[in-house]
């Protein structure tokens, strides 16, 4: 009969056998062994997490160093690579007619697997991204134009509440307010009426930026979510993570809307609620399991959470650095001059420094700045001398693009003038804001379409920063998004008055 000290030496001895062989097959026999980079990262994943979450959310930047040191390809963890060149986008997020895949592994920041951005498969990801293509093409996009105006009208209107009270506004929180009405009218028919409630856009506003801080411990430790979810509410609330606890009350609200979509009567679809969901809903071309309440639940958290923070975030940056640059802001002026004051998005579209000033916005807000993984199973990619196996996770994060100074001399300042002419033209494919290939943004021309409006709206106000610096807009930390420095309030203002444009 065996001792209990025998069984232990045995357990200990197949457990330092099992982690001999881990190393031995990271380091030593996988395919990317040729691959770049430090050792350790090549044989554990605590590499990641330690400049993920302890950093915290630093990884991004270390990622960069790691290029620095051994070159344009670099092997980040066991199992993936990373590639900073701008020449090699197009490979890595290929078309939609070739296949890619997504990386199961950074799925699990932000658990809404039914949702066409955390799909994996890439048939399945055609079939969903098809159904809602037609909700954000440009022409269904320039319909919304009116209500977007109004939005932006009502925008304006708290502008002019703090002109007149001299009251210091926060623009990020107005700026939330704005993007989460917008998105969610065209999503469910309906809003939260945020940009008349500054209280509650705050709330919610703090909200979000708590679940997105929790999204490094969803996606190394999903385990802990997934135990905390089988819990009762009642015990599970007093030791959930506040960013668990922020996704659930989110996507609760996110369900009522889909439970009112589905039980609302046709007639209300035909009526002022018809919207994003219910076209959805009623589609005869889709099965019921691609309608059913909680693959609709998460594709409509990902559409407004994504609708919601990057062009706000976007919104805020290219906001203060008009703010702070008076000339760029009278050329702005200048050429708003030259529309009428009841501009059209298509019209805006056609003014160059407008223009170059959102596209210049949108680089230094990074929009997704977590490594965007793309997997190709069916081929192998060459980059120069190293081949990538099929089924090998490829990323480039938006910071290595965007500070690429070879295409975006002196990058972290701001300056529009970089995407005028021809050469501004060509250096367009490098923007990954909204990222690129077959797997984009699908809101592109939504984002647009409000920052065109919004910026040009709020061009006509004289502004003054209030305890407010770059650090309040600079990105320092990857948490899906870009977050500048974690003690931030946001960008805030003074309203000090509305110059003539005519």
């Amino acid at each position: 009969m065996l001792s209990w000290t025998s069984i232990l030496f045995s357990l200990s001895t197949l457990q330092l056998a099992y982690i001999i062989y881990g190393v031995i097959s990271r380091v030593f026999l996988s395919p990317l062994r040729k691959i770049p980079g430090p050792k350790l990262a090549a044989l554990t994943s605590y590499y990641e997490f330690y400049f993920d979450a302890i950093q915290p959310g630093r990884f991004v930047w270390k990622i960069k160093d790691l290029h620095e040191e051994y070159g344009p390809i670099v092997r980040i963890t066991p199992w993936e690579i990373h590639v900073n060149d701008v020449e090699f986008l197009d490979d890595i997020y290929a078309p939609s007619f070739r296949r890619r895949e997504k990386y199961a592994y950074q799925t699990r920041t932000l658990p809404v697997p039914l949702s066409v951005g955390g799909t994996i498969q890439h048939e399945l990801h055609r079939k969903r991204r098809e159904a809602l293509n037609p909700f954000f093409s440009k022409k269904s996009v320039q319909s919304l134009g009116p209500m977007i105006a109004r939005k932006a009208e009502l925008l304006c209107k708290r502008l002019d509440d703090h002109l007149n009270s001299q009251i210091p506004i926060n623009l990020s929180e107005v700026y939330f307010a704005f993007a989460n009405d917008v998105v969610s009218q065209y999503s469910f028919g309906h809003d939260n009426d945020l940009l008349r409630d500054p209280i509650r856009a705050a709330s919610l506003r703090a909200n979000l930026s708590e679940l997105l801080l929790g999204v490094k411990i969803n996606q190394h430790f999903p385990w802990i979510v997934e135990t905390l979810e089988l819990l009762p509410m009642a015990l599970a609330k007093h030791i959930m993570p506040p960013g668990v606890l922020d996704m659930k009350a989110f996507s609760a609200r996110i369900s009522e809307d889909i439970e009112q979509v589905l039980h609302d009567s046709n007639d209300v679809k035909r009526g002022k609620r018809r919207s994003i969901f219910y076209e959805l809903r009623d589609n005869p071309n889709l099965p019921p399991s691609e309608k059913s309440s909680l693959r609709l639940e998460h594709e409509g958290t990902l559409l407004v959470m994504a609708g919601t923070e990057s062009t706000a975030k976007s919104l805020a940056t290219t906001h203060f650095h008009l703010i702070s640059n008076p000339p760029m802001m009278a050329k702005l002026r200048a050429e708003l001059r030259t529309v009428h004051e009841d501009f059209s998005w298509t019209e805006l579209e056609n003014l160059p420094y407008l223009s170059a000033c959102i596209a210049e916005g949108n680089r230094l807000s990074f929009g997704v700045t977590a490594r965007v993984c793309r997997i190709a199973p069916d081929e192998a990619l060459q980059y120069k001398d190293y081949t990538i196996p099929p089924g090998t996770p490829v990323s480039m994060t938006s910071l290595c693009a965007h500070t690429d100074e070879t295409i975006f001399p002196d990058p972290w300042t701001f300056n529009p003038d970089r995407w005028l002419g021809q050469e501004g033209v060509a250096r367009r494919k490098y923007q990954m804001a909204f990222n690129k290939g077959g797997r984009n943004c699908i809101g592109i021309n939504l984002a647009h379409a409000e920052m065109f409006l919004v910026i040009a709206a709020v061009a006509r106000y004289d502004m003054e920063l209030f305890e407010t610096d770059v650090s309040d807009v600079e990105f320092r930390h990857d948490y899906q998004v870009a977050y500048p420095k974690l003690d931030s309030k946001g960008v805030k203002a003074i309203v000090k008055g509305k110059p003539a444009m005519a």
